[in-house]
């Protein structure tokens, strides 16, 4: 008996999460049939390569991966907010009648396309590091301690769904996918740029990759920590906020 009331328990809650399964795999194969996706991933494997192979000669392993990962930060990060920033507003018009099915709930919907986006930004992300790391790990001067080396991948990992989650949200916000871009794109680069200059540096992606050599290195300090909790509370609160928002509004 008890068995088949565990049976007959994960059926329902199986049942009750597969319009998410269901929007999150289809907005991945998308992205993944998408012609941006192999051209990002290409133009980001030929940057490692190219930045690797000259750091040969006088490159360390800590200077050639903190640098392969400030591309994401300033270069790849458009790619992302151009993904992330129109993955709702863009389907506006067929938005209305996928809420309206009873089988598609609206936080079905929307915790869907940020599951697809994390998933997606993550993807890629791990692909070009493995990649880069790889390529650093052969160079000459092995600057690097194995523990730093996880450590700093992972916090810009957290720094890329940071930028997800806003971009999911703003797009779930504003009326517009332009709108949305170019508020995400002002928002991220004054995070990036300015936010060290108003004594928000904990909570700057330019200021992270200052240390970022460091952490590499085995060096991490509370600085650090700080810097982690308010990247992953920006990351929650945008999550949590917008699917609230998208919950409550009229479409």
């Amino acid at each position: 008996m008890n068995n088949r009331v565990g049976s007959s328990e994960q059926h329902r809650r199986g049942e009750a999460l597969a319009p998410f399964w269901a929007i999150m795999q289809a907005d991945l194969r998308s992205l993944f049939r998408s012609k941006i996706t192999y051209g990002w991933l290409l133009a980001a494997f030929l940057l490692v390569l190219v930045t690797t192979l000259g750091s040969r000669l006088h490159g360390t392993t800590s200077s050639a991966v903190s640098s392969g990962l400030s591309d994401f930060i300033y270069i790849w990060s458009l790619v992302i907010i151009g993904l992330t920033a129109s993955s709702v507003s863009s389907e506006a018009g067929e938005l209305a009648d996928s809420i309206m099915s009873k089988s598609v709930t609206r936080l079905d919907y929307v915790l869907g396309k940020f599951a697809s986006r994390i998933a997606y930004t993550l993807i890629c992300f791990f692909g070009v590091a493995a990649v880069l790391v790889g390529l650093a790990l052969r160079l000459e001067t092995s600057d690097y301690n194995s523990l730093g080396l996880f450590s700093a991948i992972l916090v810009i990992a957290l720094t890329m769904v940071m930028l997800t989650t806003m971009g999911v949200g703003l797009s779930v916000a504003m009326p517009s996918t332009v709108m949305a871009i170019v508020t995400l794109l002002v928002l991220w680069y004054a995070m990036t740029i300015f936010f060290p200059v108003i004594g928000l540096d904990l909570l700057s992606p330019g200021n992270l990759l200052s240390y970022v050599q460091d952490i590499i290195k085995g060096e991490w300090t509370w600085g650090n920590w700080e810097t982690v909790i308010g990247f992953a509370a920006i990351s929650i609160a945008s999550t949590t906020l917008s699917s609230a928002y998208f919950y409550m509004k009229d479409i």
